[in-house]
């Protein structure tokens, strides 16, 4: 496949017109306010493994012996990379001819390809959380889940609220009084960081409001918010929310980006690069990179299904 003079006429034609083509830009990209981007060296996949250490002290009466205890090592996962790629093809004629240079900004149109897809990418793993059958833990289980396993105490944990509960501030209260009560494999009590909340644009206002009303939203007296940034510290991951979630009503609370876990593993950056066609004179652009979104610790996300 090429561009060829003939599919883009209007383009030849010296005489005045206005030509329509880029007239938007992206925004800057979103998904790093969630996740980390790390560079993964120079392997094909990246392998992780979760290990629970120590347990609790026991009483330990006069004169007998100390009780031992051992770390306890999960299955590994293997994250391998994938490639994505994209190319444009012209004519020679087509490059030398065409009046309003179009076709010299396709290289900048390939790299805003590139910024969209590296967003899709990143979001495709939230958008799996709840269904989890692409984007799976250290246990084989979805990012947010009433199941996750306790490998060092046994039983379960959950992130997930369950039943769901829409974006307010019961909802809120819910998570933050979650995320301060979970247990660690070892059985221990964390500080989590509950800072980021990620939602749709169609949830936007709610959610403004929520965080920046320092009394209960929609009370006629004067009880206080318990969930506004004031009192929480919790800001969105982006203000006007993130389009590229499927979910318009589902929401979620995250750590920042390097305690949460969520990593884009950035196997190889954006590479632009171009080529001519020794038969056809041809002109190729071409655009790539390498990459995998995975997570390993699901305590610092919280997520309602709705």
């Amino acid at each position: 496949m090429a561009t060829f003079t003939a599919a883009h006429a209007e383009l030849f034609e010296a005489r005045e017109k206005s030509v329509f083509f880029q007239h938007l830009a992206m925004a800057p990209s979103m998904f790093t306010n969630l996740l980390e981007v790390v560079g993964e060296g120079t392997k094909a996949y990246v392998d992780r493994q979760r290990v629970a250490g120590l347990g609790t002290l026991s009483t330990k009466p006069e004169g007998t012996s100390v009780s031992f205890d051992d770390p306890v090592s999960g299955a590994r996962v293997r994250s391998v990379f994938l490639t994505y790629a994209l190319g444009w093809r012209a004519t020679m004629e087509a490059l030398e001819d065409e009046l309003f240079n179009v076709f010299d900004r396709m290289s900048a149109e390939l790299a805003m390809s590139v910024a969209d897809h590296k967003e899709r990418l990143a979001w495709s793993m939230m958008n799996d959380g709840f269904a989890g059958t692409t984007f799976t833990g250290l246990e084989s289980e979805a990012l947010y889940s009433t199941t996750h396993s306790l490998i060092k105490t046994g039983g379960t944990a959950s992130n997930s609220l369950s039943p769901a509960i829409a974006l307010n501030q019961t909802g809120l209260e819910t998570i933050l009084s979650d995320a301060h009560t979970t247990l660690s494999d070892e059985g221990r009590f964390n500080r989590l960081s509950t800072a980021k909340l990620l939602y749709h644009p169609d949830l936007a206002h709610r959610a403004y409001e929520l965080l920046n009303t320092e009394f209960k939203p929609g009370s006629g007296d004067n009880d206080r918010s318990t969930v506004a940034s004031t009192r929480t510290g919790m800001t969105p991951v982006v203000d006007t929310g993130v389009p590229y979630m499927t979910n318009v009503d589902g929401w979620s609370v995250h750590g920042v980006p390097g305690e949460n876990s969520l990593t884009f593993g950035l196997r190889k950056g954006e590479t632009f690069g171009e080529h001519n066609d020794a038969d056809t004179f041809d002109k190729k652009f071409y655009a790539h990179y390498r990459a995998i979104p995975y997570f390993n610790e699901w305590r610092n996300n919280f997520g309602s299904n709705v």
